[in-house]
C-alpha cells in the first residue's frame, strides 16, 4: 500500500506532536474520560472529559503537564486549598499593623478563642472559615510560614511573623 506525500507528511506531523510536546502545545482528551492528577502517578484531583481542551506545559517520560481554561460556578471556589491529609494544620491570623497583631496576641493569651478571633480580626482569606489553612506537607507554603508553623507544637500560636507588610500569627492544630 502507497502513501501520499501528503498522508505522510500528515503521519509525521501527528508523530511528531506526540513525541515531543513543546509548550504551548494545544492537546485534547482522546478518550471517554481521562484523570488530572497532580504528579506523574499522583493523587486524582478531578477528570477530564473527551475533547477537552488543554495547553501542554511539559512531560515527564509518558506524561504531559497541562494547562485547563474553563468556567467554573463562583461559590464553588474558595482562595484556600483543603485537603482531607497532610503531616501539619494550622490556623492563621494576618492583620496590617503591628499594633492589631499584639493587640490580638494578648487576647489569645487571656484564652480569646483563635478561630472566632481570625473570623472577626483577620484579613486573610482564611478568616470566614476561623483561620483554618487545613492540612498541608511541608512545601506547600511559603518557607517563611512553613518554617513558623512546623516549628510549633500542637496546639501552640506562634510569635508575630511580619512579611510583606503584613504581620501573622498561627496556632499549629496538627
Amino acid at each position: 500500500m502507497a502513501l501520499s506525500r501528503v498522508t505522510l507528511f500528515i503521519l509525521v506531523i501527528v508523530f511528531a506532536q506526540f513525541t515531543t510536546l513543546t509548550a504551548q502545545t494545544k492537546v485534547y482528551v482522546n478518550v471517554e474520560e481521562e484523570n488530572l492528577r497532580n504528579a506523574p502517578n499522583g493523587q486524582k484531583i478531578g477528570a477530564l472529559l473527551e475533547n477537552t481542551e488543554m495547553i501542554a506545559l511539559g512531560e515527564n517520560g509518558n506524561w504531559v503537564q497541562v494547562q485547563v481554561t474553563g468556567w467554573i460556578w463562583k461559590a464553588s471556589l474558595s482562595m484556600i486549598k483543603t485537603t482531607l491529609t497532610g503531616e501539619y494544620r494550622a490556623l492563621h491570623i494576618m492583620v496590617q499593623s503591628r499594633e492589631a497583631a499584639e493587640a490580638i496576641v494578648k487576647e489569645l493569651a487571656a484564652g480569646k478563642d483563635f478561630a472566632e478571633l481570625a473570623k472577626a480580626r483577620s484579613k486573610a482569606p482564611s478568616a470566614p472559615i476561623g483561620g483554618d489553612l487545613g492540612y498541608f506537607n511541608k512545601g506547600d507554603f511559603n518557607p517563611v510560614f512553613e518554617k513558623a508553623i512546623t516549628g510549633l507544637q500542637v496546639d501552640q500560636v506562634s510569635d508575630i511573623v511580619e512579611m510583606k507588610g503584613t504581620f501573622n500569627i498561627f496556632k499549629r492544630v496538627k
